[in-house]
Parts: structure tokens; C-alpha cells; sequence
């Protein structure tokens, strides 16, 4: 037997994904106080503000009224872009 379907509240999921953006935004703001490592890893820290901008941008997906409207303005075009491909 299939366990039973449990409704899931799209507005809690986005709080999640608010939360870890901004747990990754702090992260990053941390690293980037150490000028060495800045100048080691720029490409990576600017991997971690993307996962960042991608985390809240998908908050804001969830929370939008009309999903078609919110992806064409996410602002992200490669989020955007893959979002479109799975519609």
C-alpha cells in the first residue's frame, strides 16, 4: 500500500528556501572576510551568492500567483530558462 498524500504548503517551503538563501548569503559574507581566500576562490564564493539568488528566486516562484508570470520575471534568465523547459 501507498502511504497517504500529505498536502504540502508551497508558502512553508519558500520560508525554508528563504532560510537556507539566507544561510548561504551569511556563509559567503563570512568567507569573504578573509582577503586570501577571497583572491584563492572568487569563482566559488560567487558560486555561493548564486546558490543564494537561485534559493530566493525559487521562494518567490512559490509564493507568486501565477507561476508563468513570476518565471518570466525572475530576473535569474538561467533559472528562468530551465524552469521554462520542464513547463
Amino acid at each position: 500500500m501507498s502511504a497517504p498524500m500529505v498536502p504540502i504548503d508551497l508558502a512553508r517551503v519558500a520560508e525554508v528556501l528563504d532560510m537556507l538563501g539566507e544561510e548561504v548569503e551569511a556563509l559567503g559574507r563570512q568567507l569573504c572576510t578573509d582577503p586570501a581566500l577571497v583572491a584563492a576562490f572568487m569563482n566559488e564564493l560567487q558560486a555561493i551568492d548564486r546558490i543564494a539568488q537561485h534559493q530566493h528566486a525559487l521562494a518567490s516562484l512559490l509564493r507568486a500567483d501565477c507561476m508563468t508570470s513570476a518565471v518570466n520575471s525572475l530576473g535569474l534568465e538561467d533559472l528562468a530558462q530551465r524552469l521554462r523547459a520542464h513547463c
